[in-house]
C-alpha cells in the first residue's frame, strides 16, 4: 500500500530522456517492432529490455490504435503497468509488477510497430 510519503512521483524517466526532438535512427527489435532512439537508450541505460518485451507481448485493442503505456512505482520495487488508448480507456493493467527500475514513472507510446517516448510521438 502506498503511503503519503510515496504518493508523489519523484522522478520521471520521461523528464530525463526528453532530449529527442528530431528524427533519429530507428532500432530494429523483435517481431518487426522498431524502437526510437529514446526508447532504445532507456532500455540500454536503465536495463529494462524485459519491460519492453512485456509491453510487446501484450495484444491490447486494435493493431493500429495508439497505446499509451505507463509504469508507475507503488512500492520499493513494485510497479503498476497500464495501457490505455487516446480516449483514456484502460486496455491492460498489471499491478504489483516486480522489477528493478530507478525511476518512479515512465510513459511509452506504442504506435503500430513503433515504440517511442511522448516527446518523439509526432516525429515519426
Amino acid at each position: 500500500m502506498m503511503n503519503k510519503h510515496n504518493s508523489k512521483i519523484r522522478n520521471s524517466a520521461n523528464d530525463l530522456y526528453n532530449i529527442y526532438t528530431s528524427r533519429e535512427k530507428l532500432h530494429e527489435y523483435k517481431n518487426g517492432f522498431k524502437l526510437t532512439e529514446g526508447i532504445y537508450d532507456i532500455a540500454v541505460y536503465e536495463d529494462c529490455f524485459s519491460l519492453i518485451d512485456l509491453i510487446l507481448e501484450q495484444q491490447c485493442g486494435p493493431k493500429l490504435e495508439i497505446q499509451i503505456w505507463e509504469l508507475i512505482r507503488r512500492e520499493e520495487n513494485a510497479f503498476n503497468l497500464t495501457c490505455s488508448n487516446v480516449r483514456n480507456e484502460i486496455l491492460y493493467e498489471k499491478n504489483n509488477l516486480r522489477i528493478d527500475f530507478y525511476f518512479d514513472y515512465l510513459q511509452i507510446f506504442k504506435i503500430g510497430k513503433l515504440l517511442c517516448l511522448p516527446i518523439e510521438k509526432d516525429i515519426y
